[in-house]
């Protein structure tokens, strides 16, 4: 557990506030910022400042290239609708040279998904400059629509709503740190923990999830493990952490 801590400790601390710089070398999806150490992944907002008081999130942004030799980023953009509301107008604006990219929002605080009280006291009671967003409102949020089987955007839209940044999932002895929003690998930590009792879909004090009469994510979930290494790697394919972990796996001969 002192290893689980030590390896803890650097993302909440390195990215403990925002990661501001201009962007620059501007199109209509991806830009550049001039930065050190960043790792691809990370995700947050392009923000437009209009004057000294007013300024606007007009776009989200991720990390998906680092230039380590010329300490350059490549962001991608896409829409921002954290804060959609359909009885207001919204902006039309595009990202372009000079605006602000802030990254790594709202890193210090985080869901954690495991398969038992133990394994989530175990996690949640060692990341100290971690604020854990209890699971049991996740869960409620799922059983308000009718998602046994939690899909990609009900995680993204609670990270939204609850302001969170990272998503930790405990799985087969790993504890995976994922960006809320592009859902890339971050850190993976060894945890070596026995899941002897499994609630699905993860643990909660939330008994009973609603299931809506149809849809994706309408369905009980058929294996905790199994579904969220789906999940993780569909998004993680080219990451390079993923695949390390995956090479180390199969080379001792383990599933996940």
């Amino acid at each position: 557990m002192r290893l689980l801590l030590l390896l803890l400790v650097p993302l909440s601390m390195m990215w403990a506030s925002l990661i501001t710089a201009p962007l620059f070398n501007v199109d209509q999806q991806q830009g550049l910022i001039k930065i050190g150490a960043l790792q691809e992944g990370i995700s947050g907002f392009v923000v437009r400042h209009f004057n000294d008081e007013h300024s606007a999130i007009i776009a989200r942004a991720v990390v998906v290239k680092v230039n380590t030799e010329r300490q350059e980023a490549t962001i991608a953009f896409s829409a921002y609708e954290g804060l959609k509301q359909q009885a207001l107008p919204k902006g039309t604006w595009h990202p372009k040279s000079g605006d602000e990219v802030q990254l790594a929002f709202a890193y210090d605080r985080a869901l954690l998904l495991a398969p038992n009280r133990e394994i989530y006291h175990q996690v949640s009671s060692r990341g100290n400059t971690m604020t854990w967003v209890s699971s049991d409102l996740f869960a409620a949020m799922l059983s308000e629509r009718g998602h046994p089987t939690p899909l990609q955007e009900d995680i993204q839209d609670f990270c939204d709503a609850s302001t969170v940044g990272l998503l930790y999932i405990y799985a087969q002895q790993n504890l995976f740190t994922l960006d809320c929003q592009s859902f890339q690998v971050l850190q993976i930590t060894p945890l070596s923990a026995t899941a002897s009792e499994v609630q699905l879909p993860f643990y909660s004090r939330v008994q009973t999830i609603r299931e809506a009469w149809w849809g994706e994510g309408s369905s009980p979930m058929n294996g905790y493990e199994s579904y969220y290494r789906h999940l993780i790697e569909r998004h993680n394919q080219n990451n390079i952490l993923w695949q390390k972990w995956r090479q180390n796996v199969s080379g001792s001969q383990k599933e996940f």
